[in-house]
């Protein structure tokens, strides 16, 4: 029996391969015409990207801040269209909180460092020998330093999600013992954490100032209340992921939530210090 298909054999310029579409069987690259060099083709191109990513963000954005833990839920089983990358999604997230850094957060002052009980006599002690290298006064160093480590900090927040992972993995692992999907679960929960607490909160906290409303923003009463929600969004959202009861799931949240600010508070900003002193 003859073959009716009519359509032109094409070879691939990626794999030399041939077939017959629009698309390589082999590569997946994709047969160019003229069309697609036009100007008007590009626009096209422009406002397909524009109109696919605007529905995936927006999606995944919403179903972060109104179904905790579905987004890995999906992702893990499998249903992933939808949405956005979770990794792409924390890094977007990332990039806005270096670009609008409306709060210190992790970023602290120099003399912060010194303070600290674990580390701050290195801490001083490493600030008088870049004094003694460069001839920097305390004022310059202090400056430098606050410049450098606003950018250090935020790409420094890559370090939280395999370690936050593998807590994750060890207070759960009978649940699910995967680590790609507790590394999932934490993208998740990072990026949430992240763009509650560093971004929507010191914004509304803007909008209220602006607006002339007195408002008790101290640093207790404001980390009181990021705390509590925190715990609150990571309850729901182990018991979605994870199956667990309310109260395991309560319990899950607290461990999850000390280890992190035990692990923020004494070795994330020590890398941090290390990091940024050696820049200068």
């Amino acid at each position: 029996m003859l073959s009716t298909d009519l359509s032109p054999v094409n070879t691939c310029k990626n794999c030399n391969q041939s077939f017959t579409g629009n698309y390589c069987n082999y590569c997946g690259e994709k047969v160019y015409s003229g069309h697609d060099k036009e100007i008007k083709h590009v626009f096209e191109e422009v406002f397909h990207f524009l109109t696919h990513f605007e529905g995936k963000f927006l999606t995944t954005i919403k179903t972060v801040f109104t179904k905790p833990g579905m987004l890995s839920l999906d992702y893990c089983n499998g249903i992933r269209k939808k949405y956005f990358k979770p990794i792409s999604l924390f890094l977007m997230i990332v990039i806005l909180y270096l670009l609008f850094p409306l709060f210190e957060g992790l970023n602290m002052q120099l003399q912060h460092h010194q303070l600290q009980s674990l580390y701050g006599n290195y801490a001083i002690e490493q600030t008088a020998l870049v004094r003694q290298r460069t001839g920097y006064s305390a004022e310059e160093i202090s400056y430098l330093f606050q410049q450098k480590g606003e950018k250090t900090s935020k790409f420094l927040l890559l370090i939280l999600l395999p370690v936050m992972a593998a807590i994750s993995y060890l207070l759960a692992k009978r649940r699910n013992p995967f680590y790609f999907d507790h590394f999932i679960f934490t993208t998740e929960i990072s990026s949430f954490y992240i763009l509650f607490s560093y971004l929507l909160v010191p914004l509304m906290l803007t909008m209220i100032r602006f607006a002339g409303f007195g408002f008790v923003d101290g640093e207790l009463s404001l980390g009181i209340f990021i705390s509590i929600f925190s715990l609150f969004y990571l309850t729901i959202a182990a018991r979605r992921f994870f199956g667990f009861t309310t109260i395991r799931s309560f319990g899950f949240s607290m461990t999850y939530y000390i280890a992190l600010q035990l692990f923020v508070q004494f070795v994330y900003k020590l890398i941090l210090f290390v990091i940024v002193i050696k820049l200068l």
